[in-house]
């Protein structure tokens, strides 16, 4: 046991006991300061429950006990049964050497440091702590330098931590490529990685099987014609797109990690299947809901296509169905759905050429005919996105989508009845893969 004699022998150099308080390891300012100035922050600090004994202990021999050490906000690095021996023995002031520290990392890197080398060790629970809580920011060798234990048991004390940083790492990885913008160059140098390591991790994703687990309970549909029920459309978003209808373009047209476009995203729905299905989204809209910015870029197809799209595989275009969309949107001129036909046509024209030049594999379009004016004149777009893509690429599938519910006011129903006209109740979603000419 270590008493005040023996403390009073340290103090002058002649004893060292294996539990007393340390000299100074590093060179501060000496200063008094007040007891109840001092700060100590519990998660920082290395010891996980105080030595009570060594504490009463310390309070018979105050004038004997060195410095404790804080940083210049007075945290507490080193002397915690000190700074305690003094409130116990009703002292005003204590002695401290200042250690200026940058960081709260380095304060509690200092702190173990301190605390590993000298009088009272660490617990190995102590120790244990520091090096799971450290191990992503340090190497093992490091850390055990800190603590004074070899790398081996650093290593198989955070086995499991390390386990759980790699899984972490890889599934950043992941999240990053299925957004399209970002390489796997810009996803080493986010994740402070290499590139090699980027793509091990993705081959990994390809071969370990994820998407045998998602195809597993998913029923495609089997025929072009795409009945929904009710709870498939249910959504408050204008022009939402339903998921089964895109889990199902995703099935029968595309591949792991293809790079899907989505120009028209709306309320995000190919972002969020996209993420199940493992492909890589660049999804963009003219106006961005409030909470979709992280996937959504704000984007105006009239400037063409975003300098930072890579090639698609497939282009998905669920544009504004023109005058069933007037103001439904937006109230800008600019909107698809503002337009006249004539500007709409154009708008698409001009757009649907710019994928068609960057050589877009498949182009899939949705889109429901227009009956319009007081004539109820049917405009069935289809055959004009056909006359725009055909020349370098053929019709893959048609689906057609019959709606759930009623899409027509009364007074449009009742001028149907009136006019014996037949009113059309589906959207049209047609497949274009390119040709191979070139």
């Amino acid at each position: 046991m270590t008493t005040s004699t023996d403390i009073k022998q340290w103090a002058v150099g002649t004893f060292v006991p294996s539990i007393a308080p340390p000299a100074p390891t590093m060179e501060g300012e000496m200063i008094e300061l007040n007891v109840n100035d001092v700060v100590y922050r519990e998660d920082l600090y290395p010891r996980l429950s105080p030595d009570h004994a060594m504490i009463e202990r310390y309070a018979g021999a105050i004038k004997y006990l060195p410095a404790i050490q804080v940083n210049q906000n007075n945290i507490l690095i080193d002397g915690y049964h000190r700074w305690q021996a003094h409130r116990l023995a009703e002292q005003e002031t204590i002695k401290v050497d200042i250690i200026e520290t940058s960081s709260e990392a380095e304060l509690e890197i200092l702190a173990y440091r301190l605390n590993s080398n000298h009088g009272m060790q660490l617990t190995t629970k102590e120790k244990q702590r520091f090096a799971r809580r450290q191990i992503d920011s340090l190497g093992a060798s490091e850390i055990g330098k800190i603590l004074s234990v070899n790398e081996k048991t650093i290593r198989r004390w955070t086995e499991q931590r390390r386990r759980e940083l790699k899984d972490e790492r890889n599934q950043a990885i992941l999240d990053l490529y299925l957004h399209a913008k970002n390489t796997q160059e810009i996803i080493a140098e986010t994740i402070g990685t290499t590139h090699q390591t980027v793509s091990n991790v993705l081959d990994g994703f390809a071969k370990n099987g994820q998407m045998s687990e998602i195809c597993k309970d998913f029923q495609p549909y089997l025929y072009n014609i795409w009945k929904l029920g009710k709870s498939d459309n249910e959504t408050d978003y204008f022009g939402h797109f339903p998921v089964v209808c895109m889990e199902n373009v995703l099935f029968y047209h595309t591949q792991m990690f293809d790079v899907i476009y989505d120009p028209f995203a709306g309320s995000g729905t190919t972002a969020d299947i996209c993420r199940k299905w493992y492909r890589r989204f660049y999804c963009s809209d003219l106006n961005v809901i409030p909470g979709r910015e992280a996937d959504i870029k704000p984007w105006d197809i009239a400037n063409g296509l975003p300098a930072d799209l890579p090639k698609p595989d497939l282009a998905f275009l669920d544009p504004p169905y023109w005058k069933q969309a007037e103001g439904q949107y937006s109230k800008q001129g600019e909107d698809l759905g503002n337009m006249s036909l004539d500007d709409f046509e154009s708008s698409m024209r001009a757009f649907l050429q710019n994928l068609v030049e960057k050589k877009t594999t498949q182009i899939a379009i949705v889109i429901q005919p227009t009956q319009y004016s007081n004539e109820l004149v049917y405009e069935d777009h289809v055959f004009f996105f056909d006359s725009c893509l055909r020349n370098d690429y053929r019709i893959k599938m048609r689906y057609i989508l019959p709606y759930s519910t009623q899409q027509y006011n009364p007074q449009q129903v009742e001028k149907a009845k009136q006019e014996n006209v037949c009113l059309a109740l589906h959207r049209d979603l047609v497949i274009w893969e390119r040709c191979n000419h070139g």
